[in-house]
């Protein structure tokens, strides 16, 4: 059944208010209550620092791209109604598992590409620029685009759709991962753990020191989950591990008791 368009404007403005409540939730929890805390993980780039400015510019772009997302989310319950989508069964818990990690998996590699093009000369000038003005990124740089980016980056969805049935819950909570993932991203410390970069698996996936560099350097690390596209194409840039051990200095040690007599040939 397709929405009507006060359901389409309740979508948005859910989902607007819960993106926003999850960044300010985040960015008060690590920016404002956990400054002094985690000083030692924060991420200090070079370049324009975070100011109220750069937050109202995001804030700005990312209720251009909330309404954007949910627009092209209500065009599917439309075709559905036309008969034009494939039918969906719902999947049980592997299922939708499955169903998640293939589109994690194709997402991945869908906004690598598009990332790199978005690097062209024209495309980052007009478009990509958007994004790239938050160099001090933080929770709210997660949705900041120039609109035509964001249409580039989700265009995959109703074309999937039309080619191969797509579980709303499947959908739903790849959103979710998504949304996980690109605060994470921008979120300016460093939280994963410094034995990260040593596991077999884990240190294939992307980190904010990782996106934090991309921001820095702006030609490289364009992946979105994995590092595993940069690597394969030459794209990954140089001192990612030496970046990401930074943002984990060593705790420092208590002194030594004394374990004997002072010397008294010393003053």
């Amino acid at each position: 059944m397709p929405l009507t368009l006060p359901d389409v404007l309740l979508a948005f403005l859910g989902q607007l208010l819960a993106s926003l409540a999850v960044f300010g939730l985040v960015f008060a929890l690590t920016w404002r209550w956990g400054a002094a805390r985690l000083a030692a993980r924060r991420l200090r780039p070079r370049g324009r620092p975070f100011d109220g400015a750069q937050l109202r510019h995001e804030l700005r772009h990312t209720t251009v791209v909330v309404a954007l997302a949910t627009a092209q989310l209500a065009a599917l319950p439309a075709l559905g109604a036309q008969g034009l989508l494939p039918a969906a069964a719902g999947p049980g818990p592997l299922g939708t598992a499955a169903g998640v990690l293939a589109l994690v998996a194709f997402n991945d590699l869908w906004f690598y590409a598009v990332h790199r093009l978005l690097h062209t000369r024209w495309l980052f000038k007009h478009v990509h620029a958007v994004h790239h003005r938050s160099v001090d990124v933080n929770p709210f740089s997660s949705y900041s685009f120039h609109a035509v980016e964001a249409l580039l980056l989700s265009g995959w969805i109703v074309p999937l759709a039309l080619l191969t049935p797509l579980p709303v819950q499947v959908v739903a909570v790849t959103q979710l991962v998504g949304l996980a993932n690109n605060v994470m991203a921008h979120l300016g410390y460093e939280l994963l753990p410094a034995w990260w970069l040593r596991a077999p698996l884990l240190r294939w996936t992307n980190t904010a020191t990782f996106h934090s560099l991309h921001h820095q350097r702006v030609h490289g690390n364009y992946g979105l989950f994995s590092r595993v596209w940069d690597r394969l194409f030459g794209t990954e840039l140089e001192g990612y591990a030496e970046a990401f051990a930074a943002a984990h200095p060593p705790e420092p040690q208590p002194p030594a008791a004394a374990t004997g007599p002072a010397d008294p040939e010393r003053p």
